[in-house]
């Protein structure tokens, strides 16, 4: 059976692609983690369309550029969509580039280090960073390990860049109260004209008080918030992805959680709650318990519409 179903939300598939023009052994591709048969059976038939168009390289002649088309293609599917699209720029930017179309077979230590020593030459990018980059790398290779093109990593023993930990930077109250009378000055100038404006106050009153990730703070719903327990219901987060909002759980566990809020914030909440329901009730949507918390016009709010650094 090419499609199997493993287990809820479980599907795999196993392909016959031939065989390999070179060594003569028989091709064969198995995906897992596919979440929908549909999907799995998506993935099968664009695989045998592949195998039909000839589009399969041999395993002696295979550009590091298919190799990371491939993880991304095979291996990614189990992974949060924001990973995965921070891994893809990863990729994109700097090892594609870096490596471009050399044959895997070619690539030693030797070019993984002076790929590590490009990155620290062009400062453009941490220590912490720089060694995500090579996380991937080795992942990357895993794959032609898994496939037999190689019969070792070159990544293996190329050694970490050492990470200072920095402390973290945080508001001082006299600092807080500087921007946010700034904030609501400005709201207090513009209030006739642009009511909306106070969404800015409300917005960075929760992220002072709270804490909250940014992508934690645009994906709160009303349903979320508890006025009587003065507390928001901390379960997911959002991000932007190729230009569209995709809503997931918190990283860890650790992150579905509830937080607090005091009396002054709440009345600041309810004063918003209110302004909103005449902002959205003249582009004809209702709020209700599904409306973001931090919504101002007829999109749904992203973390740039706050961002401090435009």
């Amino acid at each position: 059976m090419p499609i199997k179903k493993v287990a809820k939300h479980n599907y795999q598939i196993t392909a016959s692609l031939g065989f390999d023009p070179i060594t003569g052994k028989h091709r064969r591709k198995r995906i897992s983690n596919i979440r929908t048969k549909a999907e799995a059976e998506q993935i099968y038939t664009d695989l045998k369309n592949r195998y039909k168009n000839n589009d399969f390289p041999t395993s002696t002649n295979i550009a590091f550029s298919e190799l990371s088309k491939m993880y991304f293609t095979d291996y990614t599917f189990n992974q949060k969509p924001t990973y995965v699209n921070t891994q893809e720029g990863y990729s994109k930017n700097h090892l594609v580039p870096f490596f471009k179309n050399t044959n895997i077979t070619k690539i030693s230590p030797t070019e993984v280090r002076a790929f590590q020593k490009d990155l620290i030459d062009k400062g453009t990018l941490s220590n912490n960073s720089i060694n995500k980059h090579l996380i991937l790398l080795k992942k990357i290779f895993d794959v032609a390990i898994e496939k037999i093109y190689i019969t070792s990593n070159p990544c293996i023993n190329i050694k970490k860049l050492k990470v200072e930990k920095k402390k973290m930077k945080f508001w001082t109250l006299e600092q807080f109260k500087i921007f946010i009378d700034a904030t609501r000055e400005a709201y207090e100038e513009t209030k006739d004209t642009h009511p909306e404006n106070f969404v800015f106050i409300i917005y960075y009153y929760t992220q002072y008080l709270t804490g909250l990730r940014a992508g934690e703070s645009t994906a709160l719903l009303w349903e979320d918030n508890d006025y009587t327990k003065q507390e928001f219901d901390i379960n997911k987060t959002e991000s932007r992805i190729h230009g569209k909002h995709v809503t997931t759980a918190p990283k860890t566990k650790a992150g579905i959680r509830r937080v607090t809020y005091n009396k002054k914030y709440k009345e600041l909440l309810l004063e918003w709650e209110k302004i909103q329901k005449e902002i959205l009730a003249s582009y004809g949507i209702s709020v209700d318990s599904k409306t973001h918390i931090f919504q101002y016009n007829d999109k749904i709010p992203d973390r740039d519409n706050f961002s401090t650094k435009k």
